[in-house]
């Protein structure tokens, strides 16, 4: 835009605009409807996110990144979708080099751990 000069440009806009009618600048009454609220989490959901977490925090350091170990831990992306008691005994009692975390981690810590982990191994629900 062309700059007027001694500031006729802002007195020009600021009468222009309130000039303007009301409805111009109503919304238009075909408006679409608002998106719906994302679905809440479900409980296997909220599992798998407290999986996650404690993962991050407890395990990832020896079993890798999204369970990909680099050689410290078992690689978890080959644990037996069957081998849930396994998983929970060593979990809490340990098992050679792996230490116990019964004293450290909550059941649902441990359940969440297992959904986590078949949720990147891609087993159902």
């Amino acid at each position: 835009m062309r700059r007027l000069r001694g500031g006729l440009l802002a007195a020009a806009l600021a009468t222009a605009g309130a000039a303007l009618p009301v409805a111009a600048v109503a919304q238009p009454a075909a408006a679409a409807a608002p998106a719906a609220a994302p679905a809440a989490p479900t409980d296997r959901a909220a599992a798998i996110e407290l999986g996650r977490r404690t993962y991050i925090g407890m395990c990832a350091r020896c079993h890798g990144i999204n369970l990909v170990t680099q050689g410290i831990g078992a690689d978890l992306r080959r644990f037996p979708a069957d081998g849930q008691e396994r998983f929970r005994q060593s979990v809490m009692q340990g098992v050679r080099a792996m230490p116990a975390f019964g004293s450290s981690l909550s059941t649902p810590q441990v359940e969440g751990l297992w959904a986590y982990i078949g949720s990147v191994n891609g087993w159902g629900p």
